[in-house]
């Protein structure tokens, strides 16, 4: 792919740090923690004495047995406290990360800047990319129906994604036959090597517009 080519590659929108990783380290935390417990719990204090030195030893006043040491419960107490402030911090970055990211873009607004970022490539002068206008179009519209319905449709052929969609309540019937009339017409011109006018691109445009302003909220 040359540089011309690269710059029609779509852009994508910054994906959220998986918090998986931060439940796993939590799950460790708290096995680790439960594990530390069992073995203070299992602590017994050695004998004092064997019953042959009770019987060599002269006979004395009475004395008082000697106390078996405290447990030592600081590591215990430290484990369950670190485990509980990772598991603040892991509730309070998934609620920040869900409700308080206003410079994320929604899935509309960002298609609807990808899809003028590509229109204005193609009409820079001397660009001549008309014949990759179809396609581009169809990669932003496949990663809006990700990022919006969470549908699979970059990893699929438009027959294989109606197919899949075909008892879903996700898309009403306008919606989807404005989709697949403009997703087909891509795959002409990306599988057939149909070439497009100006004007047959700018149509194709305007639907993947309107798709997305019908479909964004």
């Amino acid at each position: 792919m040359d540089a011309e080519e690269a710059s029609l590659e779509i852009v994508s929108s910054p994906r959220r740090p998986r918090w998986r990783v931060l439940g796993m380290i939590v799950l460790l935390g708290w096995l680790f923690a439960f594990d530390s417990w069992l073995a203070l719990g299992q602590e017994k204090s050695a004998p004092q004495s064997s019953v042959a030195n009770d019987q060599l030893r002269d006979i004395t006043g009475i004395e008082e047995q000697p106390r078996a040491p405290g447990r030592v419960w600081g590591p215990f107490i430290l484990v369950v406290a670190g485990v509980l402030v990772m598991s603040l911090f892991l509730v309070t970055w998934r609620y920040y990360r869900q409700n308080s990211n206003p410079a994320e873009m929604s899935p509309g607004a960002w298609a609807l800047a990808e899809l003028n970022r590509i229109d204005e490539q193609i009409r820079s002068p001397g660009k001549g990319q008309l014949e990759r206008y179809p396609t581009a179009l169809s990669e932003v519209i496949r990663v809006y129906l990700e990022k919006r319905f969470q549908l699979r449709a970059p990893r699929q052929t438009t027959p294989e994604f109606f197919h899949a969609i075909k008892d879903s309540t996700l898309l009403p019937p306008s919606h989807r036959e404005l989709l697949k009339d403009f997703l087909e017409r891509c795959d002409l011109g990306k599988f057939a090597q149909i070439q497009f006018t100006e004007d047959e691109c700018q149509t194709l445009a305007h639907a993947a517009r309107k798709f997305v302003e019908q479909t964004a909220e």
